[in-house]
Order: structure tokens, then C-alpha cells, then sequence
């Protein structure tokens, strides 16, 4: 394998978005482009880069916003303005918190204190189809349908000039399905949403960092990162 995609709050973090130095570290051993895909905006993303070390291209926005470098272009995949409308017609119903609402380009993210799947029948029941509502353990998120972290994959693995086959991808939750079923080989930490852990090519015994290492001594071991 030649590159690494890899989730940040649950899978290099624990539940109190605490990063694991040794994750980071077994990370920053790496000889090959390791990038980071988040369900955050954009800043966040760059803070986390900075600090672990990893590549400047940057996925963020669940695969809405992907940035080719601190100071390169920024591609925006999702429709905001979409995302924003059923944000309204969701207040009617329900009294949400929108995070970060300064900083989304692509998607909307909310505070995790409303019944989510009201909220998804609703969305169904007023005929939308192009938006849908992704529930990341941190935030839940209205997002278009026809983005997300498998898209964003495929767009970085041919900007670096990569099969999507070259890749290995690790995740935690439900916004990296797509991810880790786009990737060349898809790892699920061990605290992963059982969704996820289906889908999964490995799932680690360790939970979080600790299976973040856990994946890259297989990795090595099993010569997956060879041409």
C-alpha cells in the first residue's frame, strides 16, 4: 500500500477527543502520505495535520471540503445551501445547536440532543432525497447525499496519483463506510460503529489509537505497504 487515510475523533482520539501519542507517533514513522479525513471543518483538520505531522492534503466535512495543501486550492464537493434548508425545516420540528456554523462550506453540523431518527423521517417524509443525516458519535450532520469520505478518497488517491486499491483507510464510525469500502483495505478500530465493523476488510482488537497501531504493525508485517 502507498498512502493511509485515516479518521481523527475516535479512531486517533478516544471518546474525550484525547489524541494517543503513540498513534501519532506510529504515524509519523511512516514513509508514505498519510492523510487525515474528518467530519470537521477545515481549521480543525489543519490544527490536527500540523500536530501529528501528516500530509497537507486534507479531507474534511465528511468528504465536502478537501484541501491539496495549507496554502493550495480548496475544492468544496457539497452543497451548503441544500444542508442549510433542511436545517430550517428541521427548526419547526425540533430545537437544535448548529456547531461551528462560521467555518462549514459543505455540510451542517448539529449538537447530538434531538432524536435523530425523527428527524430522518421527516427529511423522507417531505420527499427529500439529496440530503441525509449522518450521526458520528460527535456530531450529527446534514450532508448531501453524493458526498462524503468514499468520494473524497477517490478524488486525493488520483491527485496523488494513486489507485484507490493503493490505499488503506481507517475509521470509527459511520461517515467512514464509504471510506474504508472505497480503499484497498478498510480497518475499524475496535470501538468502531457496528456498521462499520461489517463492512471492514480488519477490525482491530485495540480501541481507538491503540488500534490504530495495532493496524499499522499488521500493515507492516503482512508487506501490504509494498508496491
Amino acid at each position: 500500500m502507498k498512502a493511509l487515510i485515516i479518521d481523527i475523533d475516535g479512531t486517533l482520539t478516544d471518546e474525550s477527543r484525547r489524541l494517543d501519542l503513540a498513534a501519532a507517533d506510529a504515524i509519523r514513522k511512516l514513509d508514505i502520505p498519510v492523510i487525515l479525513a474528518s467530519g470537521n471543518v477545515l481549521c480543525f483538520v489543519k490544527c490536527a495535520t500540523k500536530l501529528i505531522g501528516t500530509s497537507d492534503i486534507m479531507i474534511a466535512e465528511n468528504g465536502g471540503v478537501i484541501s491539496s495543501g495549507f496554502d493550495g486550492p480548496v475544492r468544496i464537493k457539497g452543497d451548503h445551501t441544500r444542508c442549510a434548508g433542511v436545517l430550517e425545516m428541521l427548526r419547526g420540528h425540533f430545537e437544535l445547536e448548529e456547531l461551528d456554523a462560521a467555518d462549514r462550506l459543505s455540510d451542517v453540523a448539529l449538537r447530538r440532543n434531538f432524536d435523530i431518527e425523527a428527524a430522518r423521517h421527516i427529511i423522507a417524509d417531505n420527499g427529500i432525497t439529496n440530503v441525509e443525516l449522518v450521526d458520528t458519535g460527535f456530531a450529527v450532520h446534514i450532508k448531501s447525499m453524493d458526498v462524503n469520505k468514499g468520494t473524497a478518497l477517490l478524488e486525493v488517491a488520483a491527485l496523488i496519483g494513486l489507485d484507490a486499491g493503493d490505499i488503506v483507510a481507517i475509521g470509527d464510525s459511520a461517515n467512514d463506510i464509504e471510506m474504508l469500502q472505497a480503499a484497498g483495505l478498510g480497518v475499524a478500530v475496535g470501538n468502531a460503529n457496528p456498521a462499520l465493523k461489517d463492512i471492514a476488510d480488519m477490525v482491530t482488537s485495540g480501541r481507538y489509537g491503540t488500534g490504530v497501531v495495532e493496524a499499522l504493525k499488521y500493515a507492516d508485517k503482512s508487506s501490504l505497504w509494498e508496491d
